[in-house]
């Protein structure tokens, strides 16, 4: 069994984990495997197929953000009044900035549905973007690139327009860049971050679930 892309992959973030560097270990790993493929005339599909395994614990590694979220219960009761509005708001300005921004770049019907469920986390994405006639490669990309601008710029952003609340810092991440912005959080052992970044993550998934299938319907 060919596990090259495993070992490399695993060598580089145990390699960037300890380096610690301020660039985010996915865009630093990223770039490094784009280089390698490249240099050594790999083609990306041999590198995912023998990497492959790495995908399988997509789905468990999102469901172990519950932790974090069990363990502030609290937070998401007392910012209840301010979580559960938000989050319908957040999940609808993603669709429907999408779709208008995507008409207006003229994108075709099949790119416009693979690009909506970009700020849903991607066991969901996908499942959604197949169940809408999208690209399911697509949404995988802009799924990741959403994650990964979130999950590098996000708290920047956040401090620059000096909000200060752990609360709204987490919510805001988790809606924008699902996992990868939790993650970015979890780093951070900031657990009221991660324990609102995980709700809102888990809610904007199944809210876009449930209303990106309808809102094709108005296409």
């Amino acid at each position: 069994m060919n596990i090259f892309g495993l070992i490399i992959t695993l060598t580089l973030f145990l390699i960037f984990k300890k380096l610690k560097l301020k660039i985010p270990i996915i865009i630093s790993i990223g770039i490094l495997i784009i280089l390698i493929l490249k240099l050594f005339d790999i083609n990306y599909q041999t590198y995912y197929q023998s990497a492959s395994i790495l995908s399988f614990f997509i789905a468990p590694a999102t469901i172990a953000l519950a932790y974090p979220m069990y363990k502030n219960y609290h937070i998401l009761i007392k910012n209840k009044r301010a979580l559960y509005p938000s989050l319908f708001v957040a999940t609808f300005s993603a669709i429907i900035l999408t779709y208008f921004i995507s008409k207006l770049l003229k994108a075709d019907y099949n790119v416009i549905m693979s690009l909506l469920p970009k700020s849903t986390t991607l066991p969901i994405a996908l499942e959604i973007s197949k169940s809408i006639n999208g690209y399911p490669e697509l949404t995988a990309c802009i799924v990741a690139l959403t994650g990964v601008i979130g999950g590098a710029f996000g708290h920047k952003i956040l401090k620059f327009m000096k909000i200060k609340s752990d609360a709204a810092i987490g919510i805001a991440i988790g809606s924008a860049s699902h996992v990868i912005g939790t993650a970015a959080c979890a780093e951070r052992k900031n657990e009221k971050q991660t324990a609102a970044s995980t709700i809102a993550l888990i809610i904007v998934g199944l809210l876009s679930a449930i209303f990106i299938p309808l809102f094709k319907n108005f296409y």
